[in-house]
């Protein structure tokens, strides 16, 4: 304008970038080093609940797979066989698992793969603070705090859930920015970070983080009063809702291959179903089919036993909240039982094992919400942590007050219509939030406090400022906070002695209760003692030296307080023969006899819950190994009945439950095989030469399963099968030969419409087909057949619609497409013909196929998108020159 010559700026040299990235990164390799640097030298694995018994076998399996050049479709180990990749726990098309199979080992990959999540969890924070206006300095603080807090730290024993975490702020700043300002790249990003969480196994956090943008969108993006009418004022809503929408399908498109799967297996689950409708949708629909409605789960109180009621599992007590601010203040969970807040009666299930994220950092987040800034960004925050604060309190709703209050004045809340979660956020969701009932685990909207609080605290320490007053009035409650501090370690054995006993921990023992208590007072000394350095810092030092202290400060309270929660295992306990065996193909992995394991047993022996030791959990992952606690049965191989899986199937479920006598749950276990040790090998597949029939009942409510499940069961132990001997010829393993008898081969009960029913020519009741299984896949099952008659062939694998069917005639020609039966609620049967020679089952479902072509189209527009996008702009200076 003025016509002098702009200013020129140099770019930062390489050394300055150098220092820039040191400087970033010097944190997070100092605290890693201190968490995960002994699992990594002392070769160990992460031994707390999931990550020992169920991750890592079930990583096993999927990288075993992989490397033998299958696609982990299913498992033959759960139940009698379960869908693999439908289940999004195995997160078995999520790239990071490239790094389970490289030349390196699974141990190793497996180490690495979490230590990953978390430095992209750090990157992740740091971004989008500097994104949303904090300093470098204020961004390291708050990567530190939310990648080392105790949310973060305590799920490297959910690994899912750290993948989904380790995205989170990737995917809040591209949805920010989305719902701000339309673009092409934001969207994409967001698309992409979504996808991320799905295919990494934790679709719900996916659905929660779209929540709060679209609330985001439409609250806290525009001003409310600066347009004209509410028609511009829902249109430019409209337009950002669309644009998160469309990113919305882009996630779809790209994580197809996992959620066509997972969406036609949850339907069959027993999160799909209801005996009592759960929102307002199921309401509306149970009033138009004319039955009657049940109001209790509507109402907060859904039945024992039903998924209404576990859903509420793992909420966020109130008495927890204080533990974000000081260090192990409900004491340390393990390897000692101290948790004392065990001692309250309302005390529920344990999600996190500790929410710590630093005095200093509860102390500038205070600060950034007390600012009063107008800033918008600063309320969405604070809406995002009020938000995931209410929701994850989920059992401890509006009816749990009223039921405490009642308790203080001696009503035992008899009479009372609404149950403990009526009123809360976390039951309003499920009321209105279309398919939010199926999910579960109202602990899991903790980690948007957990992903806020550190940001504001990074935007606090920034405006932060210390005046004279200010430092004085802080000493004083140093003071205080030593007194107070002092006066609880001295007399937490009183307050211990004054807490109702509690029954003994069957793993870590009798509640040291004092030992917690003086946790709690430690952890409120050493708040005092941070807040006091931090704050004596910023009045006596300049204000650049000050900020970095506090990060010093910030690392040490997380690395002393969080440490405990990582605890390891030599790697070996996990071994089979020393080794681990992902190289080994399956047809080498001798199968063994199924176990029966009930989810309701204890293994331990009672010396465990009478005394405590600081080996406790190595101690008892040891007998978890050798007595194949669900999912250490990968890795022998076994099967282990029934199924434990993530997302459990209704007919199991009902087949278990139907069958209530003693006789009757005899007949399931040998259906699923569990036999006593030393019979061999359960029996994978036989001939009859006659099934019964039944109606089919697998789209039947409820309670018409459960009566038909029941009638199944009385037919089967009615059934007079004679008893026959196995032919088996010298030249064949007699392990791999199945004859009927009545103590290994099993009647079959099939269901169809009388018109699909198929009835085999009758052949002598003492005839015999011998049988050869061979299975070298997971997903493939193949049997020859020697002298076939005409017949069925019966499997002990569990009854999909992916299976496909395909039998080779005498005279050599195959028939495809051969019709699978249901049999006996779970299991599966074929018919064959005489002269039959072979019959061949594939899993292949057509909801793989269809989502794999639908995601690799999508990577595919994706990844030219990413590379025409940057070609473009440099088009109009390749025309200049």
């Amino acid at each position: 304008m003025n016509g002098q010559p702009r200013p020129s700026y140099e770019s930062p040299s390489p050394l300055h970038r150098v220092r820039t990235w040191l400087a970033i990164w010097l944190p997070f390799v100092v605290l890693a080093t201190i968490f995960f640097g002994g699992s990594f030298v002392r070769q160990e694995q992460f031994v707390f609940r999931d990550a020992a018994h169920f991750y890592y076998p079930l990583f096993h399996e999927v990288t075993r797979q992989w490397k033998a050049g299958e696609i982990p479709l299913w498992s033959p180990w759960d139940g009698i066989g379960v869908p693999l990749a439908a289940d999004a726990t195995p997160s078995v098309f999520y790239p990071g698992k490239l790094l389970l199979v490289t030349p390196l080992g699974f141990d190793f990959g497996l180490r690495l793969y979490v230590l990953i999540h978390y430095a992209i969890a750090y990157a992740g924070i740091y971004v989008a603070a500097r994104i949303w206006g904090c300093s470098r300095t204020a961004s390291v603080l708050a990567a530190v705090a939310y990648a080392f807090g105790g949310p973060l730290l305590s799920y490297h024993s959910n690994i899912i859930f750290l993948v989904g975490s380790s995205w989170l702020p990737w995917a809040m700043v591209c949805g920010w920015r989305l719902a701000r300002r339309p673009a092409l790249l934001p969207g994409m990003g967001l698309g992409s970070c979504l996808a991320m969480m799905i295919l990494g196994g934790d679709p719900q956090l996916a659905f929660h983080t779209m929540m709060l943008l679209s609330l985001a969108a439409v609250v806290f993006v525009l001003p409310w009063k600066t347009e004209a009418t509410w028609s511009v004022w829902l249109r430019w809503r409209t337009f950002r809702m669309g644009a998160l929408g469309t990113a919305a399908f882009m996630a779809f498109s790209l994580s197809a291959i996992q959620i066509l799967p997972s969406s036609e297996w949850a339907a069959r689950s027993v999160r799909a179903t209801s005996h009592e409708p759960r929102s307002v949708y199921e309401l509306a629909a149970t009033a138009i089919q004319g039955k009657e409605i049940a109001w209790d789960t509507l109402l907060g109180d859904p039945p024992d036993g039903s998924h209404a009621r576990h859903s509420y599992d793992f909420s966020i007590a109130p008495w927890v909240l204080p533990e974000m601010f000081v260090a192990n203040f409900r004491g340390k969970l393990y390897p000692r039982n101290e948790r004392w807040t065990r001692a309250i009666p309302a005390d529920g299930r344990i999600w996190f094992q500790s929410v710590f994220l630093g005095s200093l950092v509860c102390l500038f987040a205070a600060a950034a919400f007390f600012r009063g800034s107008a800033r918008r960004v600063d309320r969405w925050l604070i809406g995002v942590a009020a938000f995931g604060l209410l929701a994850s309190l989920g059992w401890y709703g509006l009816g749990w007050i009223i039921l405490e209050v009642g308790h203080l004045v001696g009503w035992n809340g008899t009479g009372m219509p609404v149950g403990s979660p009526f009123g809360g956020l976390y039951w309003l969701m499920n009321l209105l939030v279309p398919k939010f009932s199926g999910f579960r685990y109202p602990a899991k909207w903790w980690i948007f406090v957990a992903f806020a609080v550190p940001i504001l605290a990074g935007r606090g320490l920034d405006h932060f400022h210390v005046s004279c007053r200010g430092f004085r009035w802080s000493m004083i409650a140093t003071v205080v906070g030593v007194l107070i501090g002092g006066c609880f370690l001295v007399a937490s054995p009183w307050f211990a002695a004054s807490l109702p006993d509690v029954p003994n921990d069957a793993l870590f023992g009798p509640l040291d209760a004092a030992a917690g208590l003086s946790q709690m007072a430690i952890g409120m000394l050493q708040a005092t003692a941070a807040i006091a350095l931090g704050i004596s810092a910023f009045y006596f030092l300049p204000r650049q030296v000050a900020v970095c202290l506090i990060v010093v400060l910030v690392g040490a309270e997380l690395g002393i307080s969080n440490r405990w929660i990582l605890v390891t295992a030599p790697q070996a306990l996990w071994h089979q023969g020393g080794f681990e065996k992902t190289n080994v193909p399956l047809n080498d992995r001798r199968s063994y006899f199924s176990s029966y394991y009930d989810r309701n047993e204890n293994i331990y022996p009672e010396s465990f819950a009478n005394t405590g030791s600081d080996d406790r959990m190595i101690e008892g992952m040891k007998i978890d190994r050798r007595e194949s606690f669900p999912r250490y049965q990968m890795l022998e191989p076994m099967r282990n009945s029934p199924a434990v899986v993530s997302i459990r199937p209704r007919d199991y479920e009902t087949l278990w439950n139907s069958a209530t006598s003693h006789e009757q749950r005899e007949l399931v276990r040998k259906m699923f095989g569990c036999y006593p040790v030393g019979l061999g090998t359960f029996r994978e597949a036989w001939w009859l030469n006659q099934v019964q029939w039944h109606d089919p009942i697998e789209d039947a409510s409820s309670a018409a399963m459960w009566q038909g499940t029941r009638e199944i069961l009385d037919t089967i132990q009615a059934a007079n099968m004679p008893q026959v001997g196995p032919v088996i010829p010298p030249d064949i393993p007699s392990s791999q030969h199945m004859a009927w008898d009545k103590d290994f081969g099993y009647p079959a009960v099939l269901e169809a419409e009388q018109a699909d029913r198929l009835d085999a020519p009758p052949v002598p009741a003492s005839s015999l087909v011998i049988t050869n299984y061979r299975r070298e896949r997971a997903g493939q099952i193949i049997i020859e057949l020697v002298d076939c008659q005409p017949g069925w062939m019966v499997f002990r694998e569990y009854f999909d619609r992916g299976w496909q069917c395909e039998i080779v005639g005498r005279n050599g020609q195959a028939r495809t497409a051969v019709p699978i039966y249901r049999a006996n609620r779970v299991m599966m049967a074929v018919p064959v013909e005489a002269g039959d020679t072979l019959v061949t089952l594939t899993y292949l479902p057509r909801s793989f196929v269809i989502g794999a072509i639908i995601s690799a189209i999508s990577w595919a527009v994706l990844l030219i998108t990413l590379v025409v996008i940057p070609l473009k702009r440099s088009w109009p200076s390749a025309r200049q020159r």
